[in-house]
């Protein structure tokens, strides 16, 4: 059974949850962002996946220095200034930005400043810490990259028996329990592989 690095887990389980979500004062940048976010998802429909990979790598590519001046104009979009989904919409546009990990590690000192102030979301931070971490081939603080298989397994991180006292700090679930929906998440992308663990 073939596993593959799951890279934005977070995407599948915890994206745009929008039950109780509040509108921010600044309409005009909450448009921008929601802007920038569909032409970053709307790769994913294109056909073939090589043509999809292109148009993608072009879109967040052209989008980046938007994404920069936004940063740099406003700090980090928070629940306050954009509302939670344009900022969670912001979110993804930086981890999108992996070809220049020095405007991520500047998002990631911003973001930490408004998630102690419950501004920014927790959980946003530990998979940018992750990401960040994992890119440069260092361990992981919180274990939300994983090889994602049937059997997923966490990626390399910093004192395991600790894991899930840090998950814990930043609103994440039980490590068990995120691997057995990365395993779900795995067969439902993947129906044929399910057929063969029972057959076995």
């Amino acid at each position: 059974m073939k596993a593959f690095t799951l890279i934005f887990c977070f995407v599948i389980f915890h994206a745009h949850c929008s039950i109780g979500q509040t509108m921010g004062s600044n309409h005009k940048l909450s448009s921008v962002i929601d802007s920038l976010y569909a032409a970053d998802q709307s790769t994913a429909k294109i056909k073939p996946a090589d043509s999809a990979a292109a148009a993608y790598q072009r879109v967040i590519r052209t989008n980046f220095p938007t994404v920069k001046k936004i940063l740099d104009t406003y700090g980090y979009p928070n629940f306050t200034l954009v509302g939670q989904e344009s900022s969670d919409h912001y979110f993804t546009l930086v981890q999108h930005s992996d070809f220049n990990q020095d405007f991520q590690q500047r998002v990631l000192k911003i973001m930490r400043r408004e998630v102690d102030n419950k501004n920014a979301s927790g959980k946003q931070y530990a998979f940018l810490t992750d990401r960040i971490a994992t890119t440069k081939g260092d361990p992981q603080v919180y274990g939300t990259q994983v090889l994602m298989s049937g059997n997923s397994k966490v990626k390399p991180c910093i004192s395991p028996a600790e894991l899930n006292k840090r998950r814990k700090s930043v609103g994440l679930e039980p490590i068990e329990d995120y691997l057995k929906k990365c395993n779900e998440a795995f067969y439902e992308m993947n129906p044929q592989e399910r057929n063969k663990a029972v057959i076995k």
